[in-house]
Formats: C-alpha cells, sequence, structure tokens
C-alpha cells in the first residue's frame, strides 16, 4: 500500500459520521418546551388580571364607602333639605352608618392591599361620577321642590348598589377584619333599605 492510499484510509476511519442536527426527539423537547413557557406565560397572565379585579372589588368598596360617608357628599349636604322628619331621620342614621364602616374600612385599607394614593383610575371615575350625579339630582330636586321624594328614591339606590359591592368585597377577601366591617355594615344598611323602600311606597 503507498502512502496515499494508507493516508486516504485513515482519512476515512477519522471522519465523524453526523446525522440531523435536529432529530425529532430534540424537536419534541424543544416543542414541549415552548408550549410550557406559553403556558406558564397565560397562567401568570390569568393570575394577574385576577388579582388586579380583586383590588378594584376592594377599591370600589373602599371608595363607594368613604366617598358617600364624607362630611360634604350629597348624602350628607342634603340631609337640612329634607321636610319629612322620618325621612331626615333615616337620613341620619344612614350617614352616620357609612362613616362608622368608612372609618373601620380606612383603618384596615393597608390590610387588604389598597393603596389610597393610587387607586385604580376606572375606580375613581366610576365614583367621582356617581357623587356628580347625586348631586345633581339633589339640585334639580331642591329647585323643582321635590328634595324629599328624590332624596328617598336616590339614598334607596345607593344602598342597593352599595349592598351589591360590599357583597362581592366580602366573597373575595380572605382578611377577617375586613369581613366582619363588611358584615355589620351589610346588616345595618339592609335596615335601612327597607326603611327607605317603606317612605317610596307611602308616598
Amino acid at each position: 500500500m503507498d502512502n496515499k492510499a494508507y493516508l486516504d484510509q485513515i482519512a476515512v476511519k477519522g471522519k465523524v459520521k453526523s446525522g440531523p442536527i435536529f432529530t425529532p426527539m430534540l424537536i419534541k423537547l424543544i416543542a414541549a418546551g415552548v408550549i410550557a413557557l406559553i403556558t406558564m406565560i397565560i397562567v401568570g397572565s390569568i393570575i394577574s388580571g385576577s388579582n388586579d379585579k380583586v383590588k378594584q372589588t376592594y377599591e370600589r368598596a373602599y371608595l363607594r364607602i368613604t366617598n358617600l360617608a364624607e362630611e360634604n357628599a350629597p348624602l350628607s349636604d342634603y340631609i337640612e333639605k329634607i321636610k319629612d322628619s322620618d325621612l331626615r331621620a333615616y337620613a341620619l342614621s344612614l350617614v352616620s352608618s357609612l362613616k362608622s364602616t368608612s372609618i373601620a374600612v380606612s383603618s384596615l385599607s393597608g390590610n387588604i392591599g389598597i393603596n389610597t394614593d393610587k387607586i385604580s383610575k376606572v375606580v375613581q371615575s366610576e365614583e367621582e361620577s356617581n357623587n356628580s350625579d347625586l348631586a345633581s339630582s339633589f339640585e334639580d330636586a331642591v329647585l323643582t321642590g321635590t328634595i324629599d321624594n328624590v332624596y328617598a328614591s336616590k339614598a334607596y339606590y345607593q344602598i342597593t348598589m352599595l349592598l351589591a359591592i360590599e357583597a362581592e368585597a366580602r366573597a373575595k377577601t380572605p382578611n377577617q377584619q375586613f369581613a366582619q366591617t363588611l358584615d355589620l355594615s351589610t346588616q345595618d344598611l339592609t335596615l335601612l333599605q327597607e326603611n327607605f323602600k317603606k317612605y317610596n311606597q307611602e308616598h
């Protein structure tokens, strides 16, 4: 065997047979990895979205209660315009209940993840609109001499909406103090709701 033939033989033996870069097994592993990554992203988005909705539920309850309970809020501001003594008593009881709940909820805001300086813009807009519409209705009622009937009707509506908001927050919260606060508020509001309902039916 001459030198050239010998060297060619060594070269052939030294070559490593290379297969395809992407074997079926490797392709399956890559596909599994991509699917796992997508699943993690989707689950993360769902959890994040769910947490945001829960937070907004708490913010809505907090802001609705505290806004309605403010000293210059429509429910308080127009009590002196009410002529019927029974209705005025109901209104005073409602405002008193809201103020007590407002103090309790405000003290718990940090415990339930509410940053009172960074309330969701969506929730803020809803609550500002609610108070603005309420004030406008009362102002028109004063001008037309129908404040008693309008106050009773709007108070009943506000209580009904607040009960629904509190029920949603109550169902979602694991915080026992917040739950108890909402339970007490619900008891008070339910009784007051009946009073305003009765007044509306009789007038």
